[in-house]
């Protein structure tokens, strides 16, 4: 553990986190990006040793941050590290026309990850001690895995691979363009019909004769919010799969209010309990109110000085989103849309259905991962250190200490997260992170 700093560059918090996690373990200093426009900047501030690189991310993507690393003199002999979680074809393409050092696909072990690192670092060192200065930076050299390895011209040198990248760039420009029209008219002319021509085949629900009603086998959630949101809809769209369903509001096409209903827990528990933190006999006192004078919901909550307007407005966008978000996780269940009014006091709120699918979007890859180690919230952890100090040293943040201290080998994972009061995004976050670690373990 020679302390080598390694820049990270992914806009994930949950990959960032980890890879922190994994590599200050083991001795190296870590810097982290979120996107590849500030991953460039902090690499010519901080001058690493290795460069990690996601390759799908806002602004710029895994090609073009490794295009301009490649393509700038002082980063000729930095080792670059591509992660993709496409597959070694993607990989592959990228050593060959930009010359990275080597690419890595999630999802991924710690101790794989770690060893990828050594092995580019002890290369790359052992290189150049053989080769200080008379080494062809454009002559290909087999590596363990199998991947040519590569350290790129300067930019002025006018090399077949550097003509292959200004080539593919303008080619990557030209395709994106095309892509982006053509999606763009046929998401707002043609996508609507079809869906509606296709749910239409399965006949109308009872009370909606406009049978907008279908299976998420056959479309995805995002879709028919994108339609829904294009024709400016008003209406509930209810999604139910196996005990648990969730309801998502529109007016006039922008999403009102969003909640989910599992077994007795409905109405407006998960907003106020869950998410508001509201006391159950405060919930209660509320409910009864509301329905003995027909007032909304936040006037009570104002006039009875439980909570004033702004902070119920904050809460009702934050248990909106979020469950939008673990909806657009779902990938079984049935949906119908129907001509419903959303409840009376939503009517402050709208959000954008794009702003919701960028952000759940990248959520959802998220969830991909943290599925591969979390498959279902009824599954028991134990810890495996005995103290919270132990824990601190390691650099947890609060909510994972939060997590941490909850866990007993006793409680589910819907457990931990009714006890935590946090949501169940951040709290398999944590536990993936605390899984991944070593921290804790799945209950035998």
């Amino acid at each position: 553990m020679s302390g080598e700093k390694i820049l990270n560059i992914d806009d994930s918090p949950t990959v960032q986190r980890l890879i922190e996690m994994i590599l200050t373990s083991q001795g190296y200093k870590v810097v982290l990006a979120s996107d590849g426009e500030a991953g460039i900047a902090m690499a010519r501030a901080e001058r690493p040793e290795l460069i990690l690189v996601d390759f799908v991310m806002p602004k710029m993507n895994g090609f073009q941050v490794c295009k301009a690393l490649k393509e700038d003199p002082e980063f000729q002999d930095t080792p670059i590290i591509l992660v993709t979680s496409k597959g070694d074809k993607v990989g592959s393409k990228f050593v060959d026309v930009l010359g990275i050092t080597e690419y890595f696909t999630k999802p991924f072990q710690p101790e794989e990850l770690l060893a990828k690192i050594r092995e580019v670092i002890d290369r790359r060192k052992a290189e150049a001690r053989a080769h200080p200065a008379a080494r062809d930076p454009r002559r290909p050299a087999a590596n363990g895995s199998g991947a040519a390895t590569f350290a790129a011209s300067p930019s002025s040198g006018a090399t077949p691979a550097y003509a292959a990248a200004a080539q593919s760039s303008g080619l990557e420009n030209l395709v994106r363009d095309i892509v982006e029209r053509v999606l763009d008219d046929f998401v707002r002319n043609t996508l609507p019909d079809l869906i509606r021509q296709e749910l239409g085949k399965g006949g109308s629900a009872a009370g909606n004769p406009a049978g907008i009603q279908g299976n998420l086998a056959s479309f995805r959630i995002v879709e028919v919010m994108q339609m829904l949101g294009l024709q400016r809809q008003s209406g509930r769209l209810s999604i139910t799969r196996e005990s648990e369903e969730a309801h998502i509001y529109f007016r006039d096409g922008a999403v009102g209010y969003a909640t989910t209903v599992t077994g007795s827990s409905g109405g407006l528990e998960p907003l106020l309990r869950k998410t508001c933190h509201l006391a159950e006999e405060s919930l209660k006192y509320v409910e009864r109110i509301s329905e003995m004078t027909g007032q909304p919901v936040d006037s009570v909550l104002a006039q009875e000085r439980l909570m004033d307007l702004k902070t119920f407005a904050d809460c009702l966008r934050r248990h909106t989103e979020s469950t939008v978000y673990k909806v657009m996780s779902w990938r079984e269940g049935d949906f119908v849309f129907e001509k419903t009014a959303p409840p009376v006091f939503t009517t402050q709120l709208q959000i954008k259905v794009d702003d919701l699918l960028l952000e759940g979007a990248r959520r959802s890859d998220e969830w991909t991962l943290i599925q591969q180690k979390i498959p279902s919230f009824s599954v028991v952890f134990e810890a495996m250190i005995g103290n919270a100090e132990e824990l601190t040293s390691r650099g947890m943040s609060e909510i994972d200490m939060k997590v941490f201290s909850l866990i007993d080998g006793k409680r589910t994972i819907q457990d931990i997260i009714d006890a935590s009061a946090l949501s169940e995004f951040d709290v398999a976050k944590s536990m993936f992170i605390l899984l991944s670690v070593n921290l804790i373990r799945r209950r035998k």
